[in-house]
């Protein structure tokens, strides 16, 4: 999941779509921005989510960010950065 957002983000209105249908799969998802991607990954999975997103996500886009930010900050307490 984290690989189709840092790879193809131009599929973030499909990922949109199915997560206003579904909020456990958008929960699902956004749980999985975490500790275990790589920190190169959750840098630019916040750069795209605040550069580039399409104004009418601009809420996924954030939450996304927000993940991503949490997981650096988490790495970065323990250390392992």
């Amino acid at each position: 999941m984290v690989r189709i957002l840092v790879d193809h983000w131009t599929t973030l209105p499909r990922f949109a779509e199915l997560a206003r249908k579904d909020p456990g799969f958008r929960s699902f998802v956004l749980k999985h921005v975490d500790s275990t991607v790589s920190d190169d990954d959750l840098k630019k999975i916040k750069t795209i989510a605040t550069t580039k997103c399409p104004r009418r996500l601009s809420t996924i886009c954030a939450d996304l960010a927000k993940e991503a930010d949490a997981a650096l900050e988490y790495d970065e307490s323990l250390g392992i950065r």
